[in-house]
């Protein structure tokens, strides 16, 4: 209830201020502490104390590292960070359709740049105790980036010993030509460009591609095909799309589409991706998000081959309580379906249908 009211003081005031309002409360600390249920698990291992996580675009200045386990998230995805500061695109750039619990953004990777997000890991890193929450780094080029694939390689080189896996974001399409590198010649110079800075460190974090739901099916398993010929170590699926099956009057804005109408979209993407990683026999990890705001949803993208999942846009809506529920729901299909590991179900449908029918009616009855 008291969520309920302050959503709506905070839905009196423009989006952006409000969301940075949030994070200001957070970083200074003052965010109880929500018990949670633990599901302990081992993806591309790491050790992470729950499969859910807050995605990237939530906090892309590190300003919360320290506090939002508090809210049960086991990780946190800080980003999109560019190598140079950068003010992103002219206000206003977000907008609330609370009738399609949903957010339209057109954000443009704005954000503090590399030196000045750097300093606030290194100091995370050196004061607190990492266990509390594992730290995902989204990284992408500066909108007028002469040699955008050289900025991926320094933002690797230079985050690599502080995050506990990095994410590669080509999907945005919020910056103007980001989502080329998707193409199969662009997709496999950057690979390549990646793989010779990887050679050159002493150590490398995990390194995940998020990738846009708006992909054809080809353009899919050609990104498959590269990232595990190259051997990198998972897939986050999906970004925003530019699609809109949604009623609000800003339907018309451009920008990324997040929220509930993302859900079938990128599940279905998922699903695919799962699909062709099995017909490889790739067993590289996917992290799941678009959609996620209660424990169905969250079951959904495991049947359908989720190994973690995110969300941000499900926790604007349904309050800092999201997570916890989320949790305790997760626990109920686990003991009503005898679970023994999340991993035994992971993939399990065949197409969102079947995942709908097996949230519905259980695993003994999913037929």
């Amino acid at each position: 209830m008291l969520w309920k009211f302050f959503y709506k003081i905070l839905s009196l005031i423009d989006p952006e201020r409000a969301h940075n309002l949030i994070l200001k409360i957070i970083e200074n600390g003052f965010l109880p502490k929500i018990k949670t249920k633990s599901f302990p698990l081992k993806v591309m291992n790491i050790k992470f104390r729950n499969p859910i996580g807050l995605a990237a675009g939530f906090d892309k200045n590190g300003q919360t590292i320290s506090q939002i386990h508090k809210l049960g998230f086991s990780f946190l995805e800080v980003g999109t960070i560019t190598v140079l500061p950068q003010e992103g695109n002219p206000k206003p750039r977000i907008f609330r359709l609370p009738e399609d619990k949903a957010i339209i953004n057109r954000n443009g990777f704005n954000n503090d740049g590399l030196t000045l997000i750097k300093n606030r890991i290194k100091y995370f890193r050196k004061k607190n105790n990492s266990s509390n929450i594992k730290l995902g780094i989204n990284i992408g080029p500066n909108k007028d980036s002469f040699d955008r694939i050289k900025d991926y390689t320094k933002l690797i080189h230079e985050f690599s010993k502080y995050a506990d896996y990095l994410a590669i974001n080509i999907s945005s399409p919020n910056t103007p030509n980001l989502r080329k590198l998707h193409s199969d010649k662009n997709f496999k110079n950057l690979i390549i460009s990646i793989k010779k800075e990887i050679s050159k460190l002493d150590n490398c974090p995990p390194i995940l591609i998020k990738i846009s739901p708006d992909l054809s099916e080809t353009e899919l398993n050609k990104i498959i095909k590269e990232t595990i010929k190259h051997k990198l170590n998972g897939l986050i699926i999906s970004n925003t799309t530019i699609k809109r099956n949604v009623k609000s009057q800003h339907k018309k804005e451009t920008g990324g589409l997040s929220g509930k109408p993302l859900f079938d979209e990128s599940t279905k993407v998922l699903i695919k991706a799962r699909k062709f990683l099995n017909y490889y026999s790739s067993d590289i990890s996917i992290i799941a998000t678009g959609g996620i705001y209660d424990g169905k949803s969250a079951y959904i993208k495991i049947l359908c081959g989720a190994d973690l999942i995110q969300l941000y846009t499900g926790m604007v809506y349904e309050g800092p309580l999201v997570i916890k529920n989320i949790l305790d729901q997760l626990d109920r299909f686990r003991e009503r379906d005898n679970i023994k590991n999340w991993k035994d179900v992971r993939g399990l449908a065949k197409n969102l249908n079947e995942a709908y029918k097996i949230v519905e009616n259980g695993l003994n009855k999913k037929i």
